[in-house]
């Protein structure tokens, strides 16, 4: 238990009783299903994005570290030390905003959460059920964490709550694995201790998101992520390296310092597992309800981009203040409103390339691109935002006429959730780009229940562009 001098604190300690017990729990069927879906998920995006030149150019750094452990890097040849494999691998599932999204909190867990899981899982040779067990119990910390701080006043304060609330995450399933591999419960005391070593590590500016130019450093923010959980939860084995336990309601905590007002947070009898959006799209998770309006205006996208005069997206501040930069590189083009419009009108929502640097300058794109306004609409963001990322569309069409749609819940959502044929499809579409084959034999490695953690990290680790 959490020590007595703290007890006057009751949130940190409240929700780390509700994750230990999850972590002490069998998962329901319904929840198993629910996490082999964000594995191969994790594993589609994660491949993909390891093709990208930032994420290969860490492989070629990690290769420092052969020998230093028994992980396979993602992309590489090297085997290295837990904390390393997880910072590469966690850093190419975040490489091409196609990762699993936690509306509320505004964060990535499957890229900070399964990466840190599957390289300590591979050292400790935990079983898949161990393995889910403890991503479980990690997407339920990073998940409440983030709730209790607010996940968009951290944004709004300038932090990236992918990392910053997923080194909790991170530190969570990792310390479940090593507590597993001891033959051990989870104990609230070692959760609280790698918390608090989760809480000094915390990290990542959102001023990736204001300039034009150095995106990338974005995708870094969840390997740091995945990386900074495996080592809270190594240094929170040191009985000598003690930390302060009321990480979430403290002064200096996670709320005082990165997030707002602290809030009350109830964790609930359904799994946050059941409440994580997964993307279709590649491009900011908040524009997936603009391209699904788009679709409805257009017909499916059948319009002829050259009959439109003007388009009106709609929807809450943060797309002002964060979202109209111009793209000037990859990562600023997916976050940008007017190319993300530009992108699907001219090539449909599912040309994963059209973010690609080759497509920059692309003026079929720009053209309709200068065609985008964006005006704040206070009633959609007060009734739905942040728990639904809902936007509206109109578009105004030379001959006069305007046709408009408002989408609350996009594809991929839970509550219009992907099948996992819907997963394989999107895992198809990335490898007709001709970078990797991608395929069913994952799906059927996490779906046998005989593959532990080093298994499917070697059945990923394996596939080389």
């Amino acid at each position: 238990m959490p020590r007595e001098a703290d007890a006057s604190s009751t949130l940190t300690f409240d929700l780390l009783r509700h994750v230990a017990k999850v972590a002490n729990s069998h998962l329901a069927t319904r929840d198993v299903e629910a996490v082999r879906r964000l594995f191969l998920d994790c594993f589609l995006v994660s491949l993909w994005g390891s093709t990208r030149p930032a994420a290969k150019q860490l492989v070629q750094w990690s290769a420092r570290f052969d020998g230093t452990g028994p992980c396979p890097i993602l992309g590489g040849a090297s085997q290295t030390d837990a904390s390393i494999a997880a910072l590469v691998f966690g850093t190419a599932g975040h490489s091409y905003e196609l990762d699993d999204t936690h509306d509320e909190t505004a964060s990535h867990p499957g890229c900070v959460v399964i990466p840190a899981a599957l390289a300590v899982g591979a050292e400790t040779g935990a079983s898949q059920e161990q393995l889910f067990r403890a991503v479980a119990a990690g997407y339920e910390a990073m998940a409440l964490v983030g709730c209790a701080a607010g996940g968009m006043d951290t944004v709004q304060n300038g932090f990236h709550p992918t990392s910053v609330f997923g080194s909790f995450g991170a530190a969570t399933a990792c310390g479940c694995l090593y507590a597993f591999a001891d033959g051990e419960p989870v104990e609230e005391e070692m959760l609280a201790t790698a918390w608090g070593h989760a809480l000094s590590q915390a990290c990542g500016s959102m001023q990736f998101s204001v300039e034009p130019r150095g995106g990338e450093v974005k995708r870094l923010h969840a390997g740091l992520g995945a990386r900074n959980g495996v080592l809270a939860a190594q240094f929170a084995r040191l009985p000598a390296m003690t930390t302060p336990h009321q990480t979430v309601d403290g002064s200096y905590g996670i709320a005082g310092m990165f997030g707002g007002t602290l809030r009350q947070v109830e964790p609930s009898a359904e799994l946050q597992l059941h409440v994580i959006s997964l993307k279709p799209y590649a491009c900011c998770r908040l524009f997936h309800s603009t391209i699904d309006a788009l679709a409805e205006i257009t017909d499916n996208f059948s319009v002829d981009a050259a009959s439109i005069a003007d388009i009106m997206i709609t929807g809450p501040r943060l797309i002002a203040a964060q979202h109209m930069t111009p793209a000037q590189s990859t990562m600023t083009a997916q976050y940008s409103c007017p190319f993300v419009v530009g992108a699907t009108l001219a090539y449909g929502p599912t040309r994963y390339d059209a973010y690609g640097e080759d497509h920059l300058d692309d003026p079929a794109i720009l053209d309709i691109a200068a065609k985008v306004r964006f005006e704040i609409d206070e009633e959609l963001e007060r009734k739905y935002y942040p728990k639904q990322f809902a936007t509206g569309a109109t578009i105004r069409f030379k001959d006069g006429s305007t046709r408009s749609a408002m989408v609350v819940d996009s594809v991929g959502t839970a509550r219009n959730p992907m099948t996992r044929a819907q997963i394989l499809a999107k895992g198809d579409g990335l490898g007709s780009l001709g970078k990797l084959p991608l395929g069913e034999d994952l799906a059927k490695a996490i779906w046998d229940g005989s593959q532990g953690a080093a298994a499917l990290l070697a059945a990923i680790a394996s596939r080389q562009d």
